[in-house]
């Protein structure tokens, strides 16, 4: 829940100085972040996309050793109740709603697709590098997180919104936890 409130508060910040500068309305300011239900076959896209991502999160899970998944403090979203779903979903929409809809949207206005999508796919690194600390060999899993933050910024690019990327990302985040189980 933390995390969710921490990936959203700047987006509120943003949207709130957006709605007050240069003749622009509150609904403007929502939809340059993606706060929208974007395009129908975007929701075509985050189907396809299931696959392709389910995919690299169970090759990731499967090439980090069992000794460091089973290791106290590790914990690659075990999902063995509903407050852990719920806080594994609630992470994967704050990430959409800052990543993809905020930092995605203003990279990709100003440094056009290729280069901001590729930038936003990077800073998603980020919060994820502290896996490193708990045991080197969790490396694996970020080309994962890498991959699938172009993936999600692309979707997002389609889409004109993060709406579908945020269902698609909880989709294979509460799947990978279930078969970690």
């Amino acid at each position: 829940m933390v995390e969710f409130v921490l990936f959203v508060v700047p987006v509120l910040v943003y949207v709130i100085v957006q709605s007050r500068g240069r003749g622009r309305t509150w609904a403007s300011a929502w939809a340059r972040v993606g706060a929208s239900w974007g395009a129908a076959t975007a929701y075509g896209w985050a189907l396809v996309l299931v696959p392709p991502l389910l995919v690299a999160a169970w090759l990731a899970i499967v090439l980090v050793p069992a000794e460091v998944l089973e290791a106290p403090g590790v914990s690659i979203a075990q999902l063995s109740s509903v407050a852990a779903v719920i806080g594994v979903a609630l992470r994967a929409v704050g990430e959409e709603i800052f990543f993809r809809g905020l930092l995605g949207g203003v990279l990709m206005r100003r440094l056009g697709f290729a280069r901001g999508n590729l930038l936003q796919a990077v800073l998603f690194l980020l919060p994820h590098l502290p896996l490193l600390l708990l045991d080197i060999r969790l490396w694996a899993l970020l080309p994962v997180q890498l991959v699938a933050g172009w993936l999600l910024g692309w979707l997002r690019f389609k889409a004109g919104s993060f709406v579908p990327g945020a269902i698609l990302h909880v989709l294979v985040n509460v799947t990978a936890g279930v078969i970690t189980l």
